[in-house]
């Protein structure tokens, strides 16, 4: 399932903001109001000194609302697909480039793949990207392989943008998202894998993405365009 939520955020506090422009205009207002009574009630001989003082809390003020009120929208994405893994035979989309020297752990094998990303664990469901990238064994254990994958989207909906990700790829466990492209640009998050099932050939990994991601453009209403 695929969700999405648009956020607008503070890049600064990282929180979502609520208020808006009118909010904050009319904010501006009463504060210049206030200061200016307040500056008409002080002696002649201190007005300008506190006149002075509060232009400048009034840039400051001004610089941070501009900071907090961005051009562009943050959005979340949160969606669960399936890696089809296969390891031989005429369908494999991973290929073993540099053996080990160490035959009782593998240590320093590297494999290259190219894994399907479905839709759902099935060999005839739809594909929706690609899983691009290597495979490293960098350490003893079993579980020691390191992914570095850039997954590439296929078809309507985000045809071209990938995601760059990397992580250990054990049973089980998590991959970082570091960032993205086209309309998943500047992302960050996490990808959940779990092994579904395993045969000597192929494994099946859930994917339960969470991701944030900032589109290249969003409209008059600061919603990602589509």
């Amino acid at each position: 399932m695929l969700v999405l939520q648009v956020y607008k955020w503070n890049p600064r506090l990282h929180v979502p903001l609520t208020h808006t422009t009118h909010e904050k205009d009319r904010a501006s207002k009463n504060l210049s109001l206030f200061l200016i009574e307040t500056a008409m009630a002080i002696p002649p001989k201190n007005a300008l000194y506190f006149l002075l003082l509060v232009s400048s809390f009034i840039l400051g003020a001004m610089a941070d609302l501009a900071l907090s009120c961005p051009s562009r929208c943050e959005v979340e994405l949160q969606w669960t697909l399936y890696a089809r893994q296969i390891g031989g035979g005429a369908n494999a989309n991973q290929e073993e480039m540099v053996h080990s020297v160490h035959p009782t752990t593998g240590f320093g094998t590297i494999v290259v793949n190219n894994w399907d990303v479905l839709d759902a664990p099935l060999p005839n469901a739809a594909i929706v990207a690609r899983a691009r990238g290597t495979h490293t064994k960098a350490g003893p254990a079993a579980g020691d392989w390191f992914t570095s994958l850039s997954i590439v989207f296929e078809g309507a909906r985000f045809n071209g943008s990938t995601f760059q990700v990397m992580g250990i790829t054990n049973t089980d466990g998590l991959w970082a998202i570091v960032g993205g492209t086209k309309e998943l640009s500047r992302a960050d998050g996490t990808i959940k894998h779990t092994l579904l099932r395993a045969t000597a050939l192929e494994n099946y990994r859930q994917l339960d993405i969470r991701a944030f991601y900032t589109p290249p453009a969003v409209n008059a209403n600061g919603i990602a365009a589509r």
